[in-house]
């Protein structure tokens, strides 16, 4: 993950929440679809297939969800790789949506340390995803 991603985070994470509270509503409509037969054998107006037919669209709602919420934690994991004082910072700024002016009274620093040593922390956490990407790359040869 890189600088970018990090900055996503929480609008990532907003998403996918968004979209799990959209996926639950649907199940409920879904589930509560009563039998409006009109007298007519056609198969696809029957519920059941209905109801199958929206599951199979959730499913794959579900599977790009977990995909994205995978990236969410791998971006925690590299946030942990970072030692502190500059993890709490990342974790604040990026995870929590606190400013760095908040963050400064929370740690007992500086506005103008907080700040400096920001920078310092997403160029960590730069130098991890290049390791990581660099290891990838070794491995793959």
């Amino acid at each position: 993950m890189n600088r970018e991603d990090l900055k996503k985070y929480r609008y990532n994470q907003k998403w996918i929440e968004r979209q799990l509270e959209k996926y639950n509503e649907q199940i409920s409509i879904a589930m509560s679809i009563s039998a409006n037969l009109d007298g007519m054998p056609k198969a696809q107006n029957k519920p059941n297939y209905v109801l199958e037919e929206l599951m199979d669209k959730y499913n794959e709602i579900i599977d790009i969800l977990n995909k994205d919420q995978e990236r969410q934690n791998e971006i925690i994991k590299q946030i942990h790789k970072i030692p502190e004082p500059y993890r709490t910072i990342l974790t604040d700024k990026y995870i929590l949506g606190m400013t760095l002016e908040e963050i400064s009274v929370d740690i007992s620093y500086a506005y103008e340390n907080v700040c400096r040593m920001h920078g310092t922390a997403l160029n960590m956490f730069d130098n991890i995803c290049n390791e990581k990407s660099s290891v990838n790359i070794k491995t793959n040869q």
